[in-house]
This record gives structure tokens, sequence and C-alpha cells, in this order.
């Protein structure tokens, strides 16, 4: 089994950090056990770097000729290995040693066919790039999700500040000589991009949310939007905060407010989204915006349907700690193959992409935690990601997640 290749580094200049990265990807090349002609290519840079995205790309498209296929985008912050480079300039490759037949680059320039509809290739799971702030993402990713065998994504969205949009990078072989040649191919913003992978790509995805539930799940029994009043037949309002044990006193709102404040509201299906405590991938976690006195209700940060479940719950160091530890041991265990009982879990896994939230930092203390932590489930293994606004687990999105991929031989 061959370990993909990784190479990070945090420069002001991007031929400079290019230059750091090519060195490091060489470097491992060179040695046993890692793969030597990888020909897709994964690159996350820092919004520091977006302005020469097309240049960065060229550049890294001339030094590794063997990479027929580009994927990627800018974020807030950037993950490599160990390192989380969270406020300042920063790029990080892995070159994914996966078949051209087991993958399909897409993007609003080349859409992925619906499953089953090119030969010899038939979509299972995508990873997603998407730009964030699009009123009509959500119906996307469902109808991106249709398009794959078994509805699976993963990955994110991500902002680029006030009026800007995220870069993205969808590059294909097809592109390359135009590429190579100076031409403006491979980098875009808005939509979303990425790679489908076949089921023989051997690819699992898990999501942690940092998430304690106060509560059993209450039906909402009456909804407009995002604004919600009812839950369990009885006032919105009225239940929320006889669940979190506020009272008003005197019609004193400010208790209840800061209460409020630091409570969020996951929705599922109904009598779903916990298990053991914690919440499952079925929980959309949302924010609450907002209270309204006059009709008894709670706004959320995204529309809800009657029906569902809203399970109130709260962020806790531990709960996250714990669930991000569990999340990276699952996905270690689950790539335990019986035909190799001699080797170490850890050195079955070839690589990893994990897309966090700013959101979680607070969770896990000093920089680099969170990794550390994942990276004591796991054990050393390559590991590239980034930071997105909201992070995508099937065809929904969600705050203050993190999710994993893990890929095996």
């Amino acid at each position: 089994m061959l370990l993909f290749p990784v190479g990070h580094a945090s420069h002001d200049d991007w031929r400079c950090a290019a230059d750091e990265v090519l060195q490091q990807l060489v470097a491992q090349m060179a040695e046993p056990g890692y793969a030597k002609r990888s020909r897709l290519g994964l690159m996350y840079f820092s919004r520091d770097h977006e302005r020469h995205a097309q240049q960065l790309l060229q550049y890294l498209a001339l030094h590794l000729p063997q990479v027929a296929d580009w994927v990627g985008c800018s974020a807030s912050g950037v993950l490599a290995m160990g390192h989380e480079y969270l406020g300042g300039p920063a790029l990080a490759v892995m070159l994914l040693d996966i078949p051209a037949a087991h993958y399909r680059l897409y993007s609003g320039l080349a859409p992925l066919a619906l499953s089953g509809g090119e030969a010899g290739f038939s979509a299972h799971s995508a990873l997603v790039h998407a730009a964030g702030g699009q009123p009509e993402l959500a119906e996307l990713l469902h109808e991106l999700s249709e398009r794959t065998e078994s509805g699976l994504l993963f990955g994110g969205a991500c902002d680029a500040g006030p009026g800007r949009q995220a870069l993205q990078i969808a590059c294909r072989n097809e592109d390359l000589p135009s590429l190579r040649a100076g031409a403006q191919v491979g980098v875009f913003s808005g939509g979303f991009s990425g790679l489908a992978f076949s089921e023989e790509a051997a690819c699992m995805t898990g999501m942690a949310q940092g998430c304690v539930p106060l509560a059993a799940g209450l039906e909402i029994t009456e909804s407009r939007g995002s604004l919600v009043t009812g839950l369990d037949g009885v006032p919105a309002l009225e239940r929320l905060l006889q669940l979190l044990g506020v009272e008003l006193d005197g019609g004193d709102w400010q208790p209840a407010l800061s209460t409020v404040r630091s409570t969020l509201a996951a929705i599922a299906p109904p009598g779903r989204g916990v298990e053991r405590g914690l919440l499952t991938g079925e929980a959309q976690v949302l924010t609450l915006v907002g209270l309204d006195p006059l009709r008894q209700g709670l706004a959320f940060s995204s529309a809800v349907e009657a029906g569902h479940s809203v399970i109130f719950c709260r962020r806790q160091a531990q709960a996250a700690r714990h669930e991000l530890m569990q999340l990276g041991a699952a996905l270690r265990d689950a790539s335990d193959q019986e035909d190799q009982p001699q080797q170490p879990v850890s050195q079955r896994i070839r690589g990893a992409i994990y897309v966090s939230c700013g959101g979680r930092a607070g969770l896990f203390g000093q920089a680099g935690s969170e990794l550390g932590t994942l990276s004591h489930a796991l054990g050393r293994v390559p590991l590239i990601g980034f930071v997105a606004n909201s992070q995508i687990m099937d065809a929904r999105m969600h705050r203050l997640a993190g999710v994993l991929t893990v890929f095996m031989e």
C-alpha cells in the first residue's frame, strides 16, 4: 500500500510557498511507501494567495507533469498534517494515487453525469467545493446527490468576505496544455466543483458535531419558513424557555436572550438525530437568530418543515474532543482489512481529507489541538483539508462540524 504525498507551507510569497510544497512532495515520492506517479492533485490555499491562484496552479502543473487533474479551493483556513493555518498565508497539496477510471472531476463547465449515464463510470460519492451564500445551494446539493449511487456528498462551502466569493480549482487533463502555455483556465468562482468517486475508490466519510443534546427531540408542529411557532403542540417560545429553565421576571427578556444565544437547534427526521448521547449525521445544526414574543416563535438560521424534530443542544469542548476521537477511531477501525492482519491499522489508510469550521477552534484550545486529537485517533496518516463556513455531509449543510474522509487501498 502506498501513501498519498502531502506538502504544506506558510509564506507571503506564493512562489516560495509552492517551492516548499514541491520540495516536500518530491522528497516523499522518493521514499519507499509513498505513491510515485499520482495523477490527481488536491490543493487548498489561503485567501492571501487568491490573486495569484492562476499562477500558482500553472506553476504546480509545470513542476508536477505527472498530475493530470487538479481540484481545490481557497479558504479562510488551510489544514495539513498537524498544522492549522488559520490566520495567515498557506498552501497545502496532496497527490492522490487513484486510477483515472475511479474518479471524475466535475464543475459548472463539466457537470457530473447522472448515475450510470457515463459508460464505464458510476459515481458513488463526491467531494464538493462550493461558494457560500448561494440561496439555491441546498437545492443544487440535493440534485448532485441524486447523481451518485449512495447520495453521499462531503466537503464545504466557503466565503471570501463581503462582496467576494472564494475561488475554486477544477482543471482537467485536456486543459493542461493551455494552462502550461499561460491560458486563464481552471480557476473560477461561484457554483460548486469537485471530484466524484466510484465505489472502487474505497473511501469512507463521517462527521463530528461537538454538540450535547439538552433533551429529546421535540416535534415541530407549526412553522413558516425559518420561524417555528409550535413545538409538540405548545407555543415554541414557551416550550423552549421551559426546557432551558428560564423564567421572565417582569417582562425582562435579557436572561432569556443570554441563554438562547448559547443554544443551538438540530433538525432531524422524526424520532431520530441522537445516538448514544451525541448528534448523528442526520441532524442539521442551526443557530437561533431571534425570538418572536408576539407570535411565541423562534427564528432559525434556515427554513425548517413541520413534522421534523428539533433537538436543542449546546457546544461543549469535552464532547467535541470525545466525538472527534470516536470518529477517527471508527474510520480507522473500519479500514482494518482482514486480508492484512499483520499491518498496523493506521498504515492501511492512504490519506485523509478533513473539513472543519472556524467556530470549532474554541472547543479545542490552542492551534493544532483539533488536528492533534484527530491524529491521535487515526495515527500519523497523510491529511489535508480546509476551514469552511458550512460543512457538507450527505446533501446537507452543517455548522460547527468536522467532516472526515479516509481513503484505503
